[in-house]
């Protein structure tokens, strides 16, 4: 499943892209992508995933995969729901982490229940939201 607001650069990493290409869609729950895409049109404004394609630094926040260097990284066990293509941090342009979280649990058995299983506490994630789908 595709996107109408996001181009499959902003939900792998370049890495995953480059070796994959189009293909990586597969690897991403289309329930990530109707978030998204949901929560894109409920507010009207830019959601920013990855940003490694416009130059920027941010590549892992969404699928996580097993050469990434934040998996590389680990010495234990890594259980993500990102290394399953489950799970997505993001901002929100022009609102707050806070501001988004609590746009989500507000509206979350209206809009967002058939999407979302977990949604992490804003204290562990102050400056950007995670969701799991």
């Amino acid at each position: 499943m595709k996107s109408k607001y996001f181009d499959i650069k902003e939900l792998v990493s370049r890495k995953v892209y480059n070796k994959y290409g189009e293909k990586s869609w597969g690897f991403i729950n289309p329930k990530i992508i109707q978030f998204l895409d949901t929560l894109r049109e409920e507010l009207g404004r830019p959601i920013t995933v990855n940003d490694w394609m416009f130059k920027g630094e941010l590549q892992q926040r969404g699928l996580r995969a097993n050469k990434d260097p934040m998996v590389m990284s680990k010495n234990d066990y890594y259980i993500s729901q990102h290394c399953l293509g489950n799970a997505v941090d993001f901002n929100v342009k022009g609102m707050s982490a806070d501001a988004v979280y609590n746009h989500i649990i507000d509206n979350y058995s209206s809009i967002y229940y058939k999407y979302i299983t977990r949604i992490e506490d804003k204290k562990s994630t102050p400056t950007w939201t995670h969701v799991d789908c």
